[in-house]
């Protein structure tokens, strides 16, 4: 859960580049970082890194690359059912993707998926419990 959160998070490191004025900011967050292409060049290179830390699981290098890569996806997708949208195609088309279906930051969103991460990481003792909860959330989330 931890390199999903991890990974899940990455795309939005952007925030720390410069681009020289706050409409260049703006413009430009979402574009390289959020690029489904870009992402997929730059899972192998997170790859590497997971298996230098988890040296025992490197023969599971293609569930650690599928974790990588739908992480760093479902981030850039979910983005682009903001009213913001994202650059999913950068650098062969610099357009924005944009559904506006969910507001940028939508607790009846992401309190579904929480409920049931949370229950996935506690119920340790009964872990077909945590897992039902965790896919009931997600059901709930995208179906909303």
């Amino acid at each position: 859960m931890a390199w999903g959160a991890i990974c899940g998070t990455l795309p939005d490191l952007d925030v720390l580049v410069r681009y020289g004025s706050d409409v260049a900011n703006f413009t430009y967050h979402r574009s390289f970082s959020h690029s489904l292409i870009v992402l997929a060049l730059v899972s192998p290179l997170v790859l590497l890194v997971v298996r230098r830390v988890h040296p025992n699981h490197a023969h599971l290098w293609f569930r650690w690359l599928s974790l990588i890569y739908l992480s760093f996806a479902t981030h850039v997708l979910l983005d682009a059912f903001t009213v913001y949208g994202t650059q999913l195609w950068w650098p062969l088309d610099p357009t924005p993707v944009s559904w506006a279906t969910v507001f940028i930051i939508d607790p009846l969103f992401t309190t579904p998926l929480l409920v049931g991460v949370g229950a996935a990481c506690f119920m340790t003792r009964r872990p077909e419990r945590g897992y039902r909860w965790n896919v009931v959330g997600f059901a709930v989330a995208v179906l909303y």
